[in-house]
């Protein structure tokens, strides 16, 4: 398959989106941190919904009914890949009971650039990819010194429960490391990257500079303890 372009990205993710719409997808992943950062480009577009594990058959059948969809892989009830106008497109269970946090940017219901730093630290964490680790450096340059551990202050809260580590020094401790998937990935070549995020040791002091910061804030006990009143009523982007 030809590589798209991002637009056309942009364009099947609002159509997913509007298929979808009684679900309440959002998109997540990197063409959400993509549009707030602009470090590089993204060939696919992934959505999230709390409901896809009760309605799981009613989205397939949805998808599988929707003219030029090709199901690509099924992983019931959590996961649904495949393709559409040229563009990869996945469907996913929301892995976490508090819900996103979402505004709209490019036509496309996505988290808040706050939301999304949470949801990029939160897999950085579980899998410890390059990607990850080059969009949480991109959304903490974005979002600034100031902002960036202070989105990530209610990252215990959204995610719930994590043993031995909470989720801020687990992060914390993955920070200082490497991706488990360096030696394979050149960033001088990955998806289109843009300086300065082509340069690994650019990459690792902004995701340590950020660690550090909110495992301070962590020891210090500077951390909230109950989630914001409001939160369901979203935060801007």
């Amino acid at each position: 398959m030809d590589e798209p372009d991002f637009q056309q990205v942009l364009a099947e993710g609002r159509a997913l989106q509007a298929r979808l719409a009684e679900f309440a997808p959002v998109a997540v992943g990197g063409t959400a941190v993509a549009l707030y950062c602009g470090h590089r480009f993204s060939q696919d577009v992934d959505v999230v919904t709390p409901e896809l594990k009760t309605r799981f058959e009613e989205v397939k059948a949805k998808l599988a009914a929707w003219e030029g969809w090709r199901t690509n892989r099924l992983n019931p009830p959590v996961l649904i890949l495949g393709e559409h106008g040229g563009v990869e497109l996945g469907v996913r269970q929301l892995r976490r009971t508090v819900p996103l946090q979402t505004t709209r940017l490019a036509e496309l219901v996505i988290p808040t650039a706050a939301e999304i730093l949470r949801v990029k630290a939160f897999l950085m964490t579980e899998r410890r990819a390059t990607r990850d680790y080059v969009d949480v450096a991109a959304l903490a340059r974005h979002l600034g010194p100031e902002a960036s551990p202070r989105a990530l202050c209610v990252f215990n809260l959204v995610y719930g429960t994590r043993a031995p580590q909470t989720w801020v020094s687990a992060f914390a401790e993955a920070c200082e490391a490497e991706p488990i998937d360096a030696a394979a990935v050149s960033l001088a070549a990955y998806k289109g990257l843009r300086a300065p995020f082509t340069d690994w040791r650019f990459v690792a002091a902004e995701c340590r500079k950020l660690g550090r910061a909110i495992l301070k804030l962590e020891l210090d006990g500077a951390l909230p303890s109950v989630l914001p009143a409001n939160w369901s009523q979203g935060e801007p982007p």
